[in-house]
């Protein structure tokens, strides 16, 4: 297969990239520091775009970056939003199922800490070692690197539809699923496997969008495998209750 050219975003990531300073999550420097301007505006623009029309959401990701140096976001504010997001998701989780303060407190630590960020470090951690290997990259950009910090950035966005569909979508849907048993199991699963199949496919979309990569179709595999899980839940094994933060 021929080679894509080399461009001069991939030129300058990958000179960016050998320094020691480049492994450093530098998507942590960026939510500590005082940025001079936070655009929640398009923040909240990119998450519903992400949500209800994706492959228009990582088109314009493409085009805003062509004319920068990284692919990662240099905004917080989009991260800002996702904790924010996460917060009053365990405040009203919380309050519902009457949590102590300290409940509180261990709820939101899962979710914030454990659910985004641990979970987060360690799928992109995975995609920024794999795909850095020569076998995903065309011969003409041997020389280019995927940041670890636009790896997070992908994570992020797909972590939105995990989001919408367990902390939100489920929380209205509580009603319907301590119905009956097996209405809770189809509602549940389907709820639990949609969103990760879902996951990947966005983290598919994310990575697609960095013309030096090939040979990703991998990474929908998952997406494969929660359909067969899907499947076999049915007979009785119920996800939302094995797997769910507010028990």
């Amino acid at each position: 297969m021929s080679g894509l050219p080399v461009t001069i975003q991939d030129v300058n990531t990958n000179s960016n990239n050998n320094s020691p300073k480049a492994y450093i999550p530098s998507m942590f420097y960026r939510l500590v520091k005082t940025p001079k301007n936070l655009d929640f505006e398009t923040a909240i623009y990119e998450m519903i775009n992400l949500v209800f029309k994706p492959r228009k959401a990582f088109r314009s990701f493409y085009y805003q970056r062509q004319t920068k140096q990284q692919w990662a976001r240099e905004d917080p504010s989009f991260f800002i939003l996702q904790i924010a997001l996460l917060t009053v998701s365990s405040v009203v989780w919380s309050i519902v199922y009457g949590h102590s303060f300290f409940g509180f407190l261990k709820m939101m630590i899962n979710m914030i800490f454990i659910d985004f960020f641990l979970f987060g470090f360690t799928v992109a951690s995975f995609f920024w070692l794999l795909l850095n290997r020569p076998m995903f990259k065309f011969r003409s950009a041997m020389q280019s690197r995927v940041e670890w910090a636009y790896c997070f950035d992908v994570h992020s966005n797909a972590f939105l539809i995990i989001w919408v569909t367990l902390y939100f979508l489920q929380f209205l849907l509580l009603p319907i699923i301590r119905l009956h048993k097996w209405i809770g199991i189809f509602v549940g699963n389907t709820l639990y496997c949609f969103s990760f199949a879902h996951y990947f496919i966005l983290t598919f979309y994310g990575y697609s969008q960095l013309a030096f990569l090939k040979n990703i179709n991998f990474i929908l595999f998952p997406s494969l495998a929660f359909a067969v899980i899907y499947l076999i839940s049915l007979l009785g094994f119920d996800l939302s209750k094995t797997f769910s933060f507010y028990h």
